[in-house]
């Protein structure tokens, strides 16, 4: 074996992209020459002597960060350009997933113990299938390894933007428990609390057995956005803008002459008791200019990100055991199990009433949300005397007046989200002559179940509407209220089921001596079966005909079997040289075959400077849902304006809405392919001191998705070329646009990666630890759609894409004496420039809008003077910074107002955690 110098021992950090708080000199007395498998590769060897790009993240630097689930932990990973979360909301399905170099949740692999999870069992076309990161058992992790390479050739598909490997505790003894509680420092909600245990017994050495059990428990309250105000920040920050408005907001409006006018008859003094003013907490008043008789005609806009929740209700708890059994003659057999549970409640605006949030007919026309104007809540009166006939709001003649409304009696739109994951894993590894071996079979299974409340079904809203017992304008009476119950969906409306069965076995040994040590060699199968069994279980929910939902989610059973063999092998050269080769082949039942091989090289010409390099190629696979599912319908996820709005109707909301859309499937669909190489270097000039500086290159081929409404809306170039997917209704108003998941051509990005660590003593016991890690992204040039120009986007934000940061950094200092440990963070994002077009579809200013910089200090102190007591106070957000307003709604918070995919909204967050050791 190589003998490993100073540098190398410090590789497994310094070769990392996130930096939480790291004590090198705490670091080196763990240092073990035992014989592992390091993520990102299959040989077993020295962990000193590995030379992989892998970030780890210990259990204590987890703690002193202050995080308190997974998401919030890879915020932290530069090279993460931001977390895919509906987490942050509890809308969508209230998941949380990774994103490596911000190629997507399918680009990055999620492993627990170097194994995968089953991925959500909520699917979408051209959506994730990712596994959902509130999966994993928080309170088992020992540490995290991230691997910012791409791995196909070693783990197949998914492993194409890095690898997030959570490793557990292992051969533990002791039992501790912790109690954790924290609350923003204003009084907004947000409190957190948190309950964790962690038990194990036997020693494997000595008693031949090690037995782990873990458990954890968060709770966490809501924070209602009206009671921060987020969104209101638009005056300010985008002068001359209106807030974030809808045009469907209560109390409601009647058409004029087709929507070229819109009026609120609770807006004009002497109206009845029967209608409501705007209410200034939820709503501005809007005109549509003036009125026959000279008025004005006006309106209520609803501020619907004042109606929601910026951080929902939820609950999380996750269960883990870990047997491990020594077998004699260097082998053992393992059993792990976990079970985790995310229950987490989402709260968004009450439900939009208006033709053009209704499902589309087979015809391309929206149904009328019409009153019959013979109702005792029509204003016919008020009309007339604003100069209005009949013609004007009636234009057809047939006695019915069409409105606009929001069903406030309703209350919010409740998601009700329940994910589970059920794991079990049996294996064995050891020694079989000069070969190591390890093996396991894998199952697992993620389930999920959508309760729903507060939306209306259209048709049996419709007829009540028709009745004439309706009041879009004001408050309901008991008759309304009692038809607006019978037309609600509320109850169980989704129940779907996602499973991995895997086998896997690899072996590797050290084969002949070459220059630099032996030459070592693994060899590998990897059997697995994926299921979806993605079924609604409300036939409404499922066809789409409720308002204001995610539209039509049709049942999805599908599976595939995939068959691999991989191997690698390690060729030291000489004590300076080493160069790696790994290949792997995968074979898909449903798409065909792909071959990846892998080439690593490293270099240390001193014991001062290592230099490496990789290359290899990746591939992912088609989701289940891309190439089996029916065709589903939903919407843009901003308002967007239509390019080509009927001639006359320029005014007409339904011109600037949030369109409806289609979605399809291909079965023809090709696998993306991917070419990934990096270098770099490590320089540690000193024992306590050491500098990596890595380039990485990704580039994507044939990459799978969708040219969004938002995309295609948001670009009239882009509109004019795929104008034959924008289908309109014989008034000319748009009705649907087709969005069919395919092929859509290149990606491209680069960037470069620093990490600096170093520590000193003084005071003879006082030890100071410093980090410095960071990614800058150089270009990340894609195509919106087959043959178009590649458009860098670092630094934009244009709705259909999200914002791809240019700098990511977090910096570290620790302080320790004695029982005492001070540690200060600091976690920065760079700032990125919406579009013109994003800003005015929001915020009414057709001008770009540059959302300002992430900035986040966190500080945390322990105390450990007592007897088996450690006792930690926090601040996140110690400055208490505010999350940038964005104009746009896509950005993970579901919310203009702030970006809740780079930002907890909460501003100062107290913590305090006592953890006590009970063996």
């Amino acid at each position: 074996m190589l003998k490993p110098s100073r540098l190398c021992k410090a590789l497994a950090l310094a070769f990392g992209g996130a930096a939480l708080v790291y004590v090198p000199q705490a670091h080196a007395q763990q240092q073990s020459l035992e014989r592992v498998t390091v993520t990102g590769s299959s040989i077993k060897r020295l962990e000193s002597e590995t030379a992989l790009p892998v970030t780890v993240i210990s259990r204590e630097q987890i703690e002193k960060s202050g995080a308190s689930n997974v998401e919030d932990i890879l915020r932290r990973v530069a090279a993460s350009s931001a977390m895919l979360s509906d987490a942050t909301q509890g809308v969508g399905y209230a998941t949380s997933n990774a994103n490596m170099r911000g190629l997507g949740a399918n680009s990055t692999l999620i492993l627990l113990n170097g194994r995968r999870l089953a991925g959500h069992p909520f699917g979408s076309i051209g959506g994730s299938a990712a596994v959902d990161l509130n999966s994993i058992p928080f309170a088992a992790i020992e540490r995290i390894e991230v691997l910012r390479d791409g791995a196909s050739a070693i783990y197949g598909t998914d492993a194409v933007g890095g690898v997030i490997n959570f490793i557990t505790r292992k051969d533990y003894s002791k039992g501790e428990l912790t109690l954790r509680y924290g609350a923003p420092e204003k009084s907004i909600g947000g409190s957190e609390k948190t309950a964790s245990l962690a038990f194990g017994m036997g020693d494997l050495v000595k008693d031949g057995y090690n037995l782990l059990l873990t458990a954890n428990f968060k709770d966490q309250a809501r924070v209602k956005a009206i009671d921060q105000g987020l969104y209101l920040r638009h005056a300010t920050e985008v002068p001359g803008s209106f807030p974030p408005t809808s045009f469907r907001g209560f109390p409601g409006a009647i058409f004029i002459n087709d929507g070229d006018q819109l009026v609120t008859p609770g807006q004009y003094t002497g109206a009845g008791a029967a209608f409501s003013a705007c209410d200034p907490a939820n709503t501005v008043v809007s005109n549509t200019g003036p009125t026959p008789s000279g008025n004005t005609a006006r309106y209520c806009r609803a501020i619907y990100a004042a109606m929601l929740d910026n951080l929902p209700d939820s609950e999380k708890t996750d269960v883990y055991g870990r047997g491990t059994f020594a077998l004699g003659g260097g082998h053992q057999l393992f059993v792990e199990g976990s079970i985790s549970r995310n229950a987490t409640v989402g709260r968004v605006a009450p439900t939009p009433l208006d033709s053009g949030a209704a499902k589309v007919n087979p015809d391309g026309t929206y149904p009328p949300f019409a009153m019959p104007v013979t109702s005792r809540y029509f204003p016919a009166a008020l009309l007339t005397g604003l100069g209005y006939t009949a013609a004007d709001w009636d234009p057809d003649g047939n006695g019915f007046a069409e409105i606009v409304t929001r069903s406030l009696d309703m209350g919010n739109r409740i998601s009700d989200n329940t994910n589970s994951q059920y794991r079990f894993v049996v294996g064995a590894n050891g020694q079989f002559g000069s070969w190591d071996y390890d093996m396991g079979v894998n199952l697992s299974q993620a389930r999920g179940k959508l309760v729903y409340d507060g939306y209306l079904l259209q048709a049996p809203y419709l007829a009540a509407l028709a009745s004439g017992n309706i009041n879009p304008f004001g408050p309901n009476d008991a008759a309304g209220l009692a038809l607006l119950d019978a037309a609600s969906l509320r109850g169980e409306v989704r129940r779907s089921k996602g499973t991995t069965f895997a086998y896997d076995a690899k072996i590797s040994r050290e084969l002949g001596q070459m220059g630099g040590g032996a030459m070592a060699v693994a060899l590998g199968v990897d059997l697995r079966k994926e299921k979806a069994e993605d079924r609604p279980t409300n036939a409404s929910y499922s066809a789409g005909l409720h308002v204001g939902g995610e539209g039509s989610v049709p049942t999805t059973v599908a599976s595939r079997n995939i068959y691999a063999v991989f191997g690698e092998l390690a060729l030291p050269f000489s004590k300076e040289l080493e160069a790696t080769l790994a290949a792997r082949y995968d074979r898909y039942s449903d798409f065909g075959s792909s071959f990846n091989p892998m080439a690593r090289l490293r270099y240390q010409p001193s014991k001062q400077l290592l230099l490496r390099a990789s290359a290899g190629t990746g591939f992912r696979a088609p989701t289940l849902w891309d190439v089996n599912s029916p065709v589903a319908n939903t919407n843009t996820a901003d308002a967007q304006q239509d390019w080509d709005c009927p001639v006359g109707q320029e005014n007409n909301p339904r011109c600037l809405t949030q369109f409806n859309v289609q979605l399809s499937s291909d079965p023809n669909l090709k696998p993306e392919k991917s070419r990934q190489f990096s270098f770099g270097a490590v320089f540690e000039p000193s024992r306590d001191f050491t500098i990596a500086l890595d380039y990485w290159n990704i580039e994507k081929r044939d990459t799978i998705g969708v040219i969004t409404g938002d995309t295609l809306m948001g670009d009239e170039a882009l509109y004019r070329k795929y104008i034959n997917r924008v289908k309109r209704s014989p008034d000319g108003l748009l009705s649907y646009i087709e969005t069919p998941v395919e092929n859509l051509g290149k990606l491209e990005t680069s960037g470069i990666d620093l990490d600096m660590r170093g520590g000193f003593s003084y005071d003879g016991g006082t030890r100071v630890g410093l980090s410095y890690s960071g990614t800058y992204v150089l270009k990340y040039k894609t195509q919106s759609g087959k043959d178009e120009p590649m458009i860098d986007y670092v630094g934009q934000a244009t709705g259909g894409i999200a914002p791809v940061p240019s700098w990511q950094h977090t910096l570290g200092l620790d302080w320790s004496r004695g029982d005492v440990n001070v540690a200060l963070e600091h976690v920065f994002t760079n700032g990125w420039t919406e579009s013109a077009a994003q800003v005015n579809a929001n915020l009414g200013v057709n001008a770009p809008y540059k959302v300002k910089d992430t900035s986040r200090w966190n500080l945390a102190v322990t105390y450990k003077g007592f007897k088996n007591l450690t006792l930690r106070v926090g601040a996140r957000n110690l400055l208490d910074d505010a999350a940038p307003f964005t104009a746009s709604s896509s950005y993970g918070s579901h919310a203009a107002g702030f970006a809740g995919s780079f930002a907890d909204p909460r501003g100062r967050f107290w913590y305090g955690t006592a953890t006590y050791q009970f063996k």
